[in-house]
């Protein structure tokens, strides 16, 4: 699956910014993370939450309760949730080996295990995807496609 990838990026690149101080500190654990993620106008693009986020020994950060949400004006337009997700600073990319869910007003995509590349903007799902549309049903039968 490819997405626009700039928005989670744009968050995710936030995070290890945010976290980049604590480079040489053994474990750093911040509990209720906010990173908002603004254009050049000012206006609200993305936000990256988490319940814990926590600096690995290795660089890495581990976020617990992840959500992430898009905005297109001023309404979130998509959200990706996971219980957990691993990223990697030095490869600019972000993991995870548990369930993720990506929610948009009229599809939602479900699956285990996901990889995110920053360089190449893109989120891979990597099995057991499920793709719900809703409303389909309605406009099948009303001789409409979708």
């Amino acid at each position: 699956m490819r997405m626009n990838g700039k928005g989670l990026a744009g968050v995710l690149l936030w995070a290890v910014v945010w976290m980049a101080w604590a480079q040489n500190a053994e474990f750093l654990n911040v509990a209720g993370v906010r990173i908002p993620e603004y254009d050049e106008q000012g206006r609200l693009k993305s936000q990256l939450f988490g319940d814990l986020a926590k600096s690995l020994p290795d660089g890495n950060i581990e976020i617990t309760g992840l959500k992430v949400e898009f905005y297109e004006g001023t309404q979130v337009n998509m959200r990706v949730t996971a219980p957990l997700c691993l990223f990697d600073r030095a490869r600019n990319t972000a993991q995870s080996e548990g369930p993720v869910r990506i929610a948009r007003d009229t599809m939602v995509i479900t699956g285990t295990g996901f990889l995110f590349n920053n360089r190449e903007e893109r989120f891979k799902i990597l099995k057991d995807v499920k793709v719900v549309l809703k409303g389909t049903r309605r406009e099948l039968n009303q001789g409409r496609l979708p």
